[in-house]
């Protein structure tokens, strides 16, 4: 059973919020409504269909077999849980800048959008991709604040083909639902484009949160000479931060980011974008209400 829960002390509440990511009808009952997909009970009546044996008999309108004399069976909109798989990236690309704490960040965005979505009566699964291990996670409806919180255990540690591991997620739960991935998106857009175009393909809602650092917008903080290191790939680069240094920087990283998302409009996915800066409470009822991602009731 779902087990229910206060959420840590340090978050601020999100009473009220709900999830709003397009993602298959789960099994078990929800809050979230799926039109389109008639079932023979629940509150909103939605269509008819002609009568069939086996169907039952209660849900027979009796107006319509005294006025049309016809057998009339009442049909209403689904109302199902959505599983929502949140994918954490842990590859060590999050763990630098250091003081920026990207890793922290993404864990508390997490922790937010796992209590909106339980809130909501939604399913959740959470996987943690990178770390230096297989991926690993929280089984479906075993979630629960007293049982740990998501990403708890996450390391910011080794390297990390973020398409490849989204691939293989849905190659591992091909049963559609809402895949929110967290990520700093330390990659080639299409390399992501290809786990997206996975996910999509087994017809799952897709957002990518993009968790960036003060340092990555302006790296005059963080030094102005010196020896850069790949943290996932150990290669190493002399570099000393000019005037034109930067400013093609600030050209590479923009192009970067307008390919991110360029990929999501090509993708019907959704993107959205939290500086460390920024806290996640502001993040959540902001930026992603904005976009549509969460909503009050």
């Amino acid at each position: 059973m779902r087990r229910r829960a206060d959420p840590p002390a340090n978050l601020p509440s999100f009473r009220g919020l709900v999830l709003r990511v397009r993602g298959a009808m789960g099994e078990r009952l929800g809050e979230r409504r799926f039109p389109g997909r008639p079932q023979p009970s629940g509150i909103e009546l939605e269509a008819y269909s002609a009568y069939a044996p086996g169907d039952d008999l209660r849900h027979l309108d009796w107006n319509a077999v005294g006025r049309l004399d016809a057998l009339l069976v009442r049909r209403f909109t689904a109302e199902r849980e959505v599983l929502v798989h949140l994918l954490l990236d842990c590859s060590a690309s999050m763990g630098v800048p250091v003081r920026d704490g990207k890793l922290a960040a993404a864990r508390e965005l997490a922790m937010a959008l796992a209590q909106v979505a339980l809130a909501g009566n939604d399913a959740v699964r959470v996987a943690l991709l990178g770390g230096g291990a297989a991926p690993r996670e929280t089984p479906v409806h075993r979630f629960g604040w007293r049982q740990g919180q998501p990403g708890a255990s996450a390391e910011a540690r080794g390297a990390l083909a973020l398409g490849a591991a989204l691939e293989d997620h849905a190659r591992r739960h091909p049963r559609p639902g809402a895949a929110l991935v967290i990520s700093d998106f330390m990659t080639e857009p299409a390399e992501i484009e290809r786990g997206v175009l996975a996910l999509r393909a087994r017809g799952y809602g897709v957002v990518l949160l993009h968790v960036i650092g003060a340092g990555e917008l302006e790296p005059g903080r963080e030094f102005r000479h010196g020896v850069l290191r790949d943290v996932e790939s150990g290669a190493t680069h002399p570099i000393a931060l000019t005037r034109a240094a930067l400013e093609r920087y600030e050209v590479l990283l923009a192009g970067h980011l307008g390919a991110l998302e360029a990929l999501a409009r090509r993708t019907e996915t959704t993107y959205a974008r939290m500086t460390t800066t920024s806290t996640v409470g502001a993040f959540v009822t902001g930026e992603l209400a904005r976009v549509g991602v969460v909503r009050r009731r």
